[in-house]
């Protein structure tokens, strides 16, 4: 049985930096753990890569081979091939095909942060939720508040067709990766196994997790159960919780100042149930605003992070931020996406006789138009540039089909996003530098801090408001851990915005 140790503290306390800087280190200075028998296992993608080159630049010549989330060691060590093996996309119509039944429903899916499938179609949402928690369908559509939408029994026969066609197919959903990886007894010969974000797991990744320790001599696990936020995809702080092992816990913040910890001990407070952790703040006031609106704050000075509960609500405020002319990034930016702004940002370097890689050529591409006499005929598609490492305006000119060279707006950009970037042209931003404000939504606001937060209370826009506040009454917990995590990426400023809705969150007061 492998020793446990579950690293345990607030957020800004260093859970990752003690996972990686002491007992990795440890792991291969002092107990000469060879590299390829340590995994390291994160709950999202981009945590895997920060880790990766975190250990990298820390441990150069370890070359630790199994940093990933739980989705991709089971893939990988299933050698289940993605290309052919994955029901996504387009495969789906050949279950449909074979199951007439199904030829209504959209199987549209996208996939998350952790690698779990975000499906549009209600019964999909609640087959995944099912298998995520380990419980029947029937529990998952309760837990859901989705039982008086569906017909649970439609939901049932969906769920044996697929396991029908799968099997017959050979084909794998998500969810199949880790069983395959479990079932078959997949996992690599190793010694040591690390667990970030421990607290995001669900109960089939943490049946997952408990496979590894079992072959392992020693495990390492850190997360914080005040942090809880996946629970709509299956995550259950109560299984971080009832972990057993040795706690190591970190008590002081780098990051939340005192002003802001008063706040977030508020919303600590309305818990029911929690482990119960000390907590000290930076040393610094740092400073609470309370009943703020967007035209009262100046954005000029300092990195802003603007917090809302939904994607909907955060498209409401990037139309505010469009028409005072400011510039912003998130996902909701539809007038100045990352793809428009790094071909801008490329053609600039170019015209400026700079070399780039044929990759960030290819950028400008997608925005040159052969009728306009931007490109010549067959280089539209940037094929051409696979093969180069650098280019600079000559050789895109001789090799390459580019026929123009000098303004931005040469580019073939939607109307509104030339005006916009005029704009912020005329108002001195050069466009070349990373954007000072960011809109996330809270469960994207995850692992990341900011200089000043603005945090939006509203539970969503008009029509969405009232459905997301009944979820949050029926379990207010889930809806705490999310504002609190939200609270406590502020490291100096916390706005809490005027809400402008009737339904909303209130910190310090219970959901009522």
């Amino acid at each position: 049985m492998a020793i446990v140790k579950k690293i345990m503290g607030p957020p800004g306390t260093g859970k990752t930096y003690r996972l990686v800087n002491h007992y990795l280190k440890k792991e291969l200075n002092e107990y000469n753990t060879l590299a390829e028998k340590i995994a390291y296992i994160t709950f999202s993608r981009s945590a895997a890569e920060e880790a990766a080159e975190r250990i990298e630049e820390l441990f150069p010549d370890s070359k630790l081979k199994y940093i990933s989330t739980m989705h991709a060691m089971g893939m990988r060590e299933s050698n289940i091939d993605a290309n052919t093996q994955l029901l996504t996309g387009k495969k789906w119509n050949r279950f449909k095909q074979e199951y007439l039944e199904w030829q209504n429903i959209s199987f549209e899916t996208t996939v998350d942060a952790a690698g779990n499938p975000r499906y549009q179609n209600t019964h999909l949402q609640i087959i995944q939720y099912s298998r995520s928690k380990l419980i029947s369908i029937e529990n998952a559509a309760v837990e859901l508040q989705k039982h008086h939408e569906i017909d649970v029994d439609t939901t049932i026969q969906l769920q044996t067709d697929l396991k029908s066609f799968k099997d017959g197919t050979n084909m794998v959903e998500f969810y199949d990766m880790i069983n395959k990886f479990v079932e078959e007894d997949r996992c690599p010969p190793l010694d040591v196994v690390f667990l970030d974000e421990a607290q995001d797991l669900s109960p089939h990744q943490w049946k997952c997790f408990d496979y590894i320790k079992s072959k392992c001599q020693r495990a390492y696990m850190a997360g914080d159960d005040d942090q809880t936020i996946y629970g709509f995809q299956g995550a259950d702080p109560n299984c971080f919780m009832q972990q057993e092992g040795e706690r190591d816990d970190q008590e002081v913040s780098r990051r939340v100042p005192r002003s802001v910890h008063r706040e977030a001990i508020k919303i600590l407070n309305q818990l029911t149930t929690r482990i119960d952790k000390k907590w000290i703040p930076r040393d610094a006031e740092g400073k609470v605003y309370p009943n703020y609106v967007l035209d009262e704050i100046d954005f000029s000075k300092g990195e802003w992070m603007i917090l809302a509960r939904t994607n909907k609500l955060l498209l409401n405020i990037s139309e505010h931020f469009y028409s005072l002319g400011v510039r912003f990034t998130g996902k909701t930016n539809k007038y100045l996406p990352n793809s428009i702004l790094e071909a801008y940002r490329v053609w600039t370097r170019l015209n400026q006789g700079a070399f780039v890689s044929g990759e960030e050529a290819q950028t400008v591409y997608q925005y040159l138009v052969v009728k306009k006499g931007h490109i010549a005929r067959g280089f539209s598609d940037g094929k051409s540039l696979q093969n180069e490492t650098s280019v600079d305006l000559d050789k895109l000119k001789s090799h390459h089909g580019l026929l123009i060279s000098g303004d931005w707006r040469q580019l073939h950009l939607p109307e509104d996003t030339k005006e916009y970037m005029q704009t912020l042209l005329e108002r001195g931003d050069t466009l070349m530098e990373k954007s000072k404000i960011k809109l996330i939504t809270l469960h994207g606001s995850k692992g990341k801090e900011c200089e000043n937060v603005c945090l939006f209370t509203d539970y969503g826009t008009e029509g969405q408001d009232e459905f997301i506040y009944r979820s949050a009454y029926e379990n207010p917990d889930a809806e705490h851990r999310l504002f609190f995590v939200g609270t406590t990426r502020a490291k100096e400023n916390l706005y809490i915005m005027q809400p402008n809705s009737d339904y909303f969150y209130t910190i310090g007061e219970p959901i009522v």
